[in-house]
């Protein structure tokens, strides 16, 4: 399982939310400044329009109409009943009352109104300079915002087939089928994804292949040791009969060995809660080992594993522990978080970790040297530990669960 901090979808929301708290900063800096410069332009505007009602004072109002629309205020009609009375400075209010003009500023969803009462008419001015520097701040926010939107959700959608493609693989990791779907997409995704189906069909032409030579030539191999095995038994006994019988006996278990390693390599696990004992019983019946030769606790734990390749693993290490004890019986132990197998006998004339290698025996008894390897496969593929020690004489093969 990937860390959330690890994830790319972590990160892309992570930079949204900060690319999106960066943008609203930035908005907020820039309408206080907007805010500022209206200020500003609000006391400008007025000390414009002080000056101008000083130029025309004794001029009618439709004079004044004329002069004040040259300046940038235009006459309306009045003002809406929502609109904000604003309080300027003391000097600019009393510079805007001079010449007996009665001057009251409002703002409203448009702008800036001036009401100029003089003792003849009261007309009412909108400032047109105020509102043309407002607003494009505002859609400078939108527009970024929905560009950033726009663009999250783009590469969120491009990179969902990544989690597709993460629990196809994890399944055929796993040895499940999957289905064989290509990606219509264009971009790297997709290419990656199609590259990955076309190597799991390939992987899976060859597996059948090989999968398909070793069943045949175990299969052949089978019928004349079974013939062999059969003719020994019906010949007199002999040292020669005896030798023939156990050569075929070994051959006939090196290619059970094949078939596990076969089935091992096909990554078919079906894990089943399974009783240690039982799958103890089942591996000493397989050897057809004597009673005295070992002994072990009821091991009553259950486990989740593959039943059949499991058993295998015990089955090897059993034997392993039997033919190359210098005492009997050999002593198998177990508890809620592993599995021992014990036998006295001489030290590992090499390193253990050459030991589990495939092909390598401690003695030259016609073995392929594949049981330690094959217990210490099955044990990775589970995700258990095969740990070895050797103390007081005592070899200890020990399976880890946790």
């Amino acid at each position: 399982m990937i860390a959330r901090r690890h994830s790319v979808f972590f990160k892309l929301h992570a930079f949204f939310i900060i690319a999106s708290v960066v943008l609203i900063l930035l908005l907020t800096s820039a309408y206080h400044e907007q805010e500022t410069q209206r200020e500003q332009l609000l006391v400008h505007r007025s000390i414009e329009l002080s000056n101008t009602l000083e130029q025309i004072q004794k001029h009618t109002c439709n004079t004044q109409n004329n002069h004040l629309a040259i300046a940038g205020f235009k006459a309306v009609s009045g003002i809406h009943s929502k609109s904000i009375q604003l309080t300027l400075p003391d000097f600019l209010e009393e510079k805007l009352r001079l010449n007996n003009i009665n001057v009251s500023i409002y703002r409203d969803s448009n702008g800036i109104i001036y009401a100029l009462a003089r003792e003849h008419c009261t007309m009412f001015y909108r400032d047109t300079a105020e509102g043309q520097t407002y607003y494009f701040v505002w859609f400078f926010f939108f527009a970024l915002m929905g560009g950033l939107i726009s663009m999250y959700l783009l590469l969120w959608r491009n990179l969902l087939p990544l989690k597709h493609l993460y629990e196809q693989i994890k399944r055929y990791g796993e040895g499940e089928k999957i289905p064989h779907t290509l990606n219509n997409g264009k971009d790297e995704i997709a290419l990656i994804s199609n590259a990955f189906y076309r190597a799991w069909e390939k992987q899976n032409k060859l597996k059948s292949s090989r999968e398909f030579f070793l069943r045949n030539i175990m299969h052949e191999l089978k019928t004349p040791i079974m013939k062999g095995k059969l003719i020994v038994e019906l010949e007199e006994a002999s040292a020669n009969n005896t030798l023939l019988g156990k050569l075929f006996s070994r051959m006939q278990h090196l290619i059970f060995q094949m078939a596990q390693i076969e089935k091992m390599h096909a990554f078919h696990l079906q894990r089943t809660s399974a009783s240690i004992s039982n799958m103890i019983k089942i591996a000493v019946e397989r050897l057809v080992i004597d009673d005295e030769k070992i002994t072990y606790d009821q091991c009553n734990q259950q486990i989740i594993v593959d039943q059949e390749l499991f058993t295998s693993a015990l089955q090897n290490l059993i034997d392993n522990a039997v033919r190359h004890s210098t005492s009997l019986p050999i002593r198998i132990t177990c508890d809620e978080r592993s599995i021992c197998i014990q036998n006295y006998g001489e030290p590992l004339k090499r390193p253990v970790e050459e030991a589990l290698e495939a092909f390598v025996t401690e003695r030259n008894d016609g073995g392929l040297g594949l049981g330690l390897y094959i217990a210490q496969a099955v044990c990775e593929m589970h995700g258990f530990e095969l740990n070895y020690t050797y103390e007081d004489g005592a070899h200890n093969f020990c399976i880890h669960f946790f």
